[in-house]
């Protein structure tokens, strides 16, 4: 065909150029519901893919059929995410471009889209009108949608549709039915700090959850009375159902009695603490003002002992505090009885040394906080395995430990290297000497016995 042949085929009238104008209408009718349905628009591309191409290489036709490449239901939802459009126009289109968009946004008016394709322009952030779900069995079917497509934004922006278009009971009732739906809602009003979230966990019966968030917020609060008066709030309102917040009510009435302890004693405890303070922060300060470490007085308000009570302070968290305290303050008289219990099982007994925490641990501490060789041997000596005491000994430098742990492993030799190292006349060296000499007299001693038998 020439050039000639060429041109005139294309301006005869029977031979249209392609319109996306035609496109448009094809698709618009197939998915308004027309009479050309879905199937005869297969079926015509059928017909074109199988008289239109020919496969020169094998002279054969190969008859691809559209239906092999896509399903239907695939298909027809393809065609109606074509017939929607966004909503959005830009600035300075032409008045026909113009046009054409207005009539799509009618026809999208007026047209309901399927659920599904619904969700799938919200997951990918293009604006979809839900204005076009009207009843309630519709809402949910979107609503099912857009959480099986698991899009946490998509499912939030329906939920507030839902919320929007619906009574609170029906809204509420989808959102006990669908869990998951919940969840999403819940999370949504933490993330906005938003007080309706209290009165939803508690109408779906979550009362621990929606305890700890007033807890939450009473906590947040800048003023020590209004931070006082929502605790307040908080313990008379769950106060008498003991079987919903049991768990936590104790704590929300240590909250309250630390408020009143820091609002009484602030001065006393020379301004370190403030409504802010943890509840080991004011015991650090407590302890720094007790004087009496003999007696566990319950009597005054800022006795360690009494706020370990009300705070619900361990053991271990009590001496670990007490510990740092009065190391710090070079107090080291105090801390045997930090750590002196009467045995529980036998009181008239005499007190003995406990500690909570691992024993290593706190030795490693007091060699940190620079505290002197003798309150390092103190607290060696109550170790039990010699080998491990000799190892922690020689790591925190007591020379006294070392040559107990020596003389109980009876290494004669290791403890003469030793004496050798040490200065001449050294407290140490005699020391060393005379843990030698009970060596070798106990030698002495088991071997006349042997020799006797």
């Amino acid at each position: 065909m020439d050039q000639f042949d060429s041109e005139s085929y294309w301006n005869r009238s029977s031979s249209r150029g392609f319109s996306f104008d035609d496109d448009e209408d094809v698709l618009g009718a197939a998915a308004s519901g027309s009479n050309m349905n879905i199937s005869n628009i297969l079926n015509d591309y059928d017909t074109i893919s199988e008289a239109s191409f020919d496969n020169s290489a094998t002279g054969s036709a190969l008859n691809l059929s559209i239906k092999s490449i896509i399903s239907e239901d695939a298909l027809k939802m393809l065609l109606q995410e074509q017939t929607l459009d966004d909503r959005i126009m830009s600035k300075g289109v032409a008045p026909e471009e113009e046009l054409r968009l207005l009539r799509r946004q009618v026809q999208t008016t007026f047209y309901n889209p399927s659920p599904e394709v619904t969700a799938h322009k919200l997951l990918i952030g293009k604006c979809a009108p839900l204005e076009v779900f009207k009843s309630l069995h519709e809402k949910e079917q979107l609503l099912d949608a857009v959480l099986k497509c698991g899009g946490g934004d998509a499912v939030i922006g329906v939920l507030l549709f839902l919320k929007k278009t619906l009574n609170r009971t029906n809204f509420l009732k989808i959102l006990e039915q669908k869990p998951q739906s919940l969840q999403h809602y819940v999370s949504f009003l933490q993330e906005q700090q938003n007080p309706e979230v209290i009165e939803v966990l508690q109408y779906f019966g979550k009362h621990q959850e929606a305890a700890l968030l007033q807890f939450k917020a009473a906590m947040a609060c800048k003023d020590l009375q209004q931070r006082k008066r929502k605790l307040q709030q908080l313990i008379d309102q769950y106060g008498g159902d003991m079987g919903v917040v049991s768990v936590y009510l104790q704590h929300f009435e240590a909250a309250l009695k630390l408020l009143e302890l820091v609002e009484k004693e602030c001065h006393t405890l020379d301004n370190m603490v403030n409504i802010n303070s943890t509840p080991i922060e004011v015991l650090y300060q407590c302890c720094r003002k007790h004087s009496n470490w003999k007696d566990q007085d319950m009597t005054r308000a800022i006795s360690p002992f009494r706020v370990c009570g009300e705070q619900h302070i361990s053991l271990a968290q009590f001496e670990w505090t007490a510990l740092n305290e009065r190391t710090t303050a070079q107090a080291y008289a105090d801390l045997e009885c930090v750590f002196e219990r009467v045995p529980a099982w036998l009181p008239m007994k005499q007190k003995q040394f406990h500690i909570s925490f691992s024993l290593e641990l706190a030795i490693l501490r007091l060699y940190a906080l620079q505290a002197p060789t003798s309150v390092l041997y103190i607290f060696l000596s109550k170790m039990g395995n010699t080998t491990e005491k000799l190892a922690l000994a020689k790591r925190v430098k007591c020379v006294r430990a070392v040559i107990d742990a020596l003389a109980g492993l009876k290494d004669v030799q290791q403890l003469t290297q030793l004496k050798d190292t040490l200065p001449e006349r050294s407290e140490e060296q005699f020391y060393c000497e005379n843990a030698l000499k009970g060596l070798q007299t106990k030698r002495w001693t088991t071997d006349n016995i042997k020799l006797k038998l």
